[in-house]
C-alpha cells in the first residue's frame, strides 16, 4: 500500500515522502502510530505541505548541525572496556554504548542515527558515522581501550603490497652497491697504464 510519511522512518524515508509498504506494516504499525497516512488523492496536497515544512526546518537547522558535526569530529570518543590478553572484549561495544558515552559528554544523539555496522569486539580506533541532519553526517573517532591499561593497541600490519615494494627497493639498492663503478674502474685502469709507462720512459732516458 502507498502511504505518506509524517515523520522520518529508518530505512524508509523522510517526512512527506510517498512510499510503498506492506499492507500489514502500514495498517498495523505506521498509521496507528501517527507516522504515516494513506496516500489518497486528497492526501497528496498534505504530502506537499509536509515536505515544504520539513525543508524549511532543515534549512533553519543546517548551520547548527554543521557546528555540532565539527564539534563531534574534533574530539576522540574513548570507551574503556574489559578485555582479555589478546585485546578482545568481554562482550562488545554497540551503537547503544556509543549513544550513552556521547550523552555523558553532552551530545544528545538518537541511537538510530549512529551508523555502527554490527558491534565492536576488539580494542582499537574506529570511524563511526553519526547522522546529525539529513544533509550532515559526522565521522566520530571512537577509541576502545583496555579499562585496566594493560593491553595496548598494536600498530597496524603493513600491507602486502607495501612489503613487496620495500623488499624490491632493498634488492635494487643492494645490486647498485655490488655493481662495478665505471668511473672507479677507468681511474684504476689509468693508474695501471701510468705505472707501466713510467719504467718505459725511464729506460728510454737511460
Amino acid at each position: 500500500m502507498l502511504v505518506i510519511l509524517k515523520a522520518e522512518v529508518d530505512n524508509l524515508g523522510l517526512a512527506g515522502d510517498v512510499v510503498d509498504v506492506a499492507d500489514g506494516y502500514g495498517r498495523n504499525y505506521l498509521i496507528p502510530r501517527g507516522m504515516a497516512i494513506r496516500a489518497t488523492a486528497g492526501a497528496m496536497k498534505e504530502a506537499e505541505a509536509i515536505t515544504r515544512s520539513r525543508k524549511v526546518q532543515e534549512a533553519k537547522t543546517l548551520d547548527s548541525a554543521k557546528a555540532a558535526a565539527a564539534n563531534l569530529e574534533a574530539r576522540m570518543l574513548r570507551i574503556p572496556v574489559r578485555v582479555d590478553e589478546s585485546g578482545h572484549l568481554y562482550g562488545s561495544v554497540s551503537a547503544a554504548d556509543v549513544e550513552r558515552v556521547l550523552r555523558e559528554r553532552g551530545h544528545i544523539v538518537e541511537k538510530r542515527r549512529i551508523d555502527l555496522k554490527g558491534t565492536i569486539k576488539s580494542i582499537g580506533t574506529y570511524e563511526v558515522p553519526v547522522r546529525i541532519h539529513t544533509q550532515v553526517t559526522a565521522t566520530v573517532m571512537v577509541e576502545v581501550v583496555d579499562i585496566e591499561g594493560k593491553v595496548g593497541i598494536a600498530p597496524p600490519e603493513p600491507e602486502v603490497e607495501d612489503v613487496a615494494i620495500e623488499e624490491a627497493a632493498l634488492e635494487a639498492a643492494a645490486e647498485l652497491e655490488a655493481a662495478p663503478d665505471p668511473v672507479a674502474d677507468d681511474a684504476a685502469a689509468d693508474d695501471v697504464t701510468d705505472a707501466v709507462a713510467e719504467p718505459a720512459e725511464e729506460a728510454a732516458d737511460a
